[in-house]
């Protein structure tokens, strides 16, 4: 959702995790140590996470605002010249590259997790399946261990076919897809 973040006189997209996801066993444990990951990946080519909480039995993070679109909605509207392609994936690398150096693998790049602003800024986005590749075994990412996570048009095959050894390779052959 977009929001107003009153304290700060600023627009903020305000994301609210499902339900029927936090009802799992070990939500909240999981989302508090991933929250607090992300929030550490300052990186311009990354959304910021500026806070996170839980009110009621709803669980949200507070992220940067950004006023654009997504790749895909370029893509459909023919807003993208071959020039402008290109120099996207540089900072798309940029970004996963800084993810991966502080052992968060994204698992989830597709064009409608890669936003670009009205100035051209490119930022990724959406950070939900990521996983922690520093974190003990069995709390590896705010939604389900072992289970396979992604859009599968963009999955790497070893994302699909062994999901709790994903490392950073695949999100840059999901990457490549895109």
């Amino acid at each position: 959702y977009r929001a107003r973040q009153k304290s700060l006189q600023r627009m903020v997209a305000l994301k609210i995790i499902r339900p029927e996801i936090n009802a799992k066993p070990g939500f909240a444990d999981r989302f508090v140590r991933e929250a607090r990951a992300l929030a550490q990946l300052n990186h311009p080519n990354i959304i910021t996470v500026h806070d996170f909480g839980q009110v009621g039995d709803l669980y949200y993070l507070v992220m940067e605002f950004i006023d654009g679109v997504n790749l895909r909605q370029m893509l459909v509207n023919r807003q993208m010249a071959p020039r402008q392609a290109l120099e996207i994936v540089p900072a798309v690398c940029d970004a996963l590259q800084f993810a991966h150096d502080h052992g968060i693998v994204h698992r989830d790049i597709k064009p409608e997790n890669i936003l670009v602003d009205k100035a051209g800024r490119v930022k990724i986005a959406d950070f939900g399946l990521a996983k922690l590749l520093n974190s003990e075994p069995d709390v590896t990412n705010l939604t389900a261990t072992n289970h396979v996570m992604g859009t599968r048009n963009y999955m790497a095959p070893e994302q699909f076919e062994r999901p709790t050894e994903v490392d950073h390779r695949a999100d840059i052959y999901s990457l490549g897809v895109v």
